[in-house]
């Protein structure tokens, strides 16, 4: 019987405890403070602690969610960025003259090259991959005469570009050989067994041999 008496007074209770208000104000720190009774001398207001909250939607939260988490100490070994790289020779729009149709580029590149992460300088001749380097230079060997675009790029050991320069132009320049005075520095080229030999004198006829008289026999 007590039993019963104890939970009839608990299910009176327990609206007056729903129902109670609760009061929020901000202090002159800016703090917020909750409490049921209100504060004497500032304004205050009631909150209602029966309607739930509700959360806020985080536009990109999904995609956030599944982002690679990156570690620390990857983020702090990871190199800088190369914040210049230009190519300083040949000089943009300049002749270069080269007989033997080679020519040497340099780029500047900051910070320098860093080749033990395995990052590396791409040429790009014409728009076409012309050789690459582990060092601010390269030489193009047998270029003919004409006009050439050239630009250069940092890529990492897995090919992706981490820098790239603005193209340039250039012409290269041979001296034009007469045909006459290239044959004369041609090598003369003889067939297998080698160089023929000129053809011998013809021999003079030999002189007949005067022949001893024969003795009769006696």
């Amino acid at each position: 019987m007590n039993k019963v008496w104890v939970l009839f007074l608990i299910a009176l209770c327990l609206p007056a405890l729903t129902q109670a208000e609760i009061y929020r104000w901000t202090d002159d720190q800016g703090n917020v403070h909750f409490g049921d009774r209100p504060p004497e001398g500032r304004a205050s207001e009631s909150v209602d602690v029966r309607e739930p909250m509700r959360g806020v939607p985080l536009e990109g939260a999904r995609e956030i969610l599944q982002r690679p988490v990156r570690p620390q100490q990857q983020e702090e070994d990871a190199p800088p960025g190369y914040e210049r790289i230009a190519i300083t020779q040949p000089e943009d729009g300049s002749g270069v003259r080269a007989n033997d149709g080679n020519v040497t580029a340099e780029i500047e590149l900051n910070p320098a090259l860093d080749a033990d992460a395995g990052h590396r300088v791409v040429w790009l001749l014409n728009g076409e991959e012309a050789g690459d380097s582990r060092g601010s230079n390269i030489t193009f060997e047998g270029l003919d005469r004409g006009e050439y675009s050239l630009q250069a790029r940092v890529e990492d050991d897995a090919g992706q570009e981490l820098a790239s320069s603005e193209p340039i132009q250039f012409n290269v320049l041979r001296m034009a050989i007469p045909r006459e005075q290239q044959q004369q520095q041609r090598p003369q080229q003889f067939p297998q067994g080698g160089a023929p030999q000129a053809p011998r004198a013809p021999q003079a006829p030999r002189a007949p041999q005067p022949q001893a008289p024969q003795t009769p026999p006696n």
